[in-house]
């Protein structure tokens, strides 16, 4: 099969694959317990019962949850509705993100904090790439040696952590260190960001955090994976034909270890959007992750749904460039 055969069959897949997460999820959300439109009724004052019934009913059309009979709709037709306006590319509208009584559409509030986030993904992930892989390979080239003892000891410690006490412990140093929490406030996303100095001031810890987190597992596959290549023959055959040590390293070892390397850095992108919620919790940045958490808090349904439709979207994706990345690596790999 060809590679252009090979990627419209992968393409065709993710369509049947995403209909049933979003079934999967959609259901599990629904048949959770707890009303949602309690909720939205919060902050509503009733005296009376029939005040309170009124504003109840009204809330529930205006969700969807109940039809203009007072009638409950039935959660397969408000699924079938959903993927209708998926398939127009309408993520729906926000229960708990409203303007003048009117919920917000979920695109606009996507398209309003995905910039916080990709800013701050991207930059972790191209730091942990670099950081891990220098690490990587120091340690595999070095085995044994005080440097490899130290890293193992260090990279195994940061696996241990989970990521939201990473980012409050870097917030308890910096605050002992330079009295700053890197909780960020309002002046830190004043527009335009690329000119305001505070956004990068803030930007510091979260960035950090996730640097952190996300270049552990990376270095320990980068050091095993080396490890494994350089105790093969043809390093040995390299080696005795007196090529230089880091022709040896990086144009024999290292690219014929980029596969597993490849597998895990398309696997960990979607993972460390998925990290980032609880980062941004800890921090206070305004991305996707914490717009999704307070979602859940508030059962917020159609924003919880866009957020467990984007998540494996973009796993799957990930997951086909990956592949396709393989036969740019090794031209032997034939799909």
């Amino acid at each position: 099969m060809s590679l252009k055969g090979y990627i419209l069959r992968r393409t065709i897949y993710i369509v049947p694959i995403m209909l049933a997460i979003t079934l999967m999820n959609f259901t599990l959300i629904n048949v959770s317990p707890g009303d949602p439109v309690l909720v939205r009724l919060g902050l509503i004052k009733c005296e009376t019962p029939e005040c309170y019934n009124a504003a109840y009913n009204k809330e529930a059309i205006e969700m969807g949850l109940l039809d203009n009979n007072l009638y409950t709709v039935p959660w397969f037709e408000r699924y079938i509705d959903f993927v209708n306006d998926l398939l127009h590319f309408d993520l729906g509208k926000s229960w708990s993100y409203t303007q003048a009584g009117e919920g917000i559409p979920i695109s606009k509030i996507i398209g309003d904090h995905a910039v916080y986030t990709v800013v701050l993904n991207l930059l972790s992930f191209v730091l942990s790439l670099l950081l891990s892989t220098a690490i990587g390979v120091v340690s595999a080239t070095r085995q044994n040696s005080f440097w490899d003892r130290t890293l193992t000891v260090a990279m195994l410690l940061g696996y241990s952590m989970p990521l939201f006490w990473l980012a409050k412990l870097l917030m308890l140093v910096s605050y002992y260190l330079f009295n700053f929490t890197g909780v960020a406030n309002k002046s830190a996303f004043n527009k335009p960001l690329i000119l305001n100095p505070m956004f990068y001031k803030f930007l510091i810890l979260p960035t950090l955090s996730l640097t952190l987190g996300g270049l552990v597992f990376m270095a320990r596959l980068i050091r095993s994976q080396l490890l494994e290549i350089l105790r093969q023959d043809y390093i040995t055959t390299a080696k005795s034909k007196g090529l230089d040590r880091r022709a040896v390293i990086y144009k024999h070892a290292f690219r014929n270890g980029l596969l597993p390397i490849v597998t895990i850095i398309g696997n960990s992108l979607p993972g460390l959007l998925s990290g980032s919620v609880m980062v941004e919790s800890v921090f206070g940045w305004p991305g996707l992750g914490t717009i999704f958490l307070e979602a859940a808090f508030m059962r917020d349904y159609p924003m919880m749904m866009a957020t467990n439709t984007i998540f494996p979207f973009l796993f799957l994706i990930a997951r086909l460039l990956t592949d396709i990345t393989y036969v740019f690596i090794d031209p032997r790999i034939k799909y």
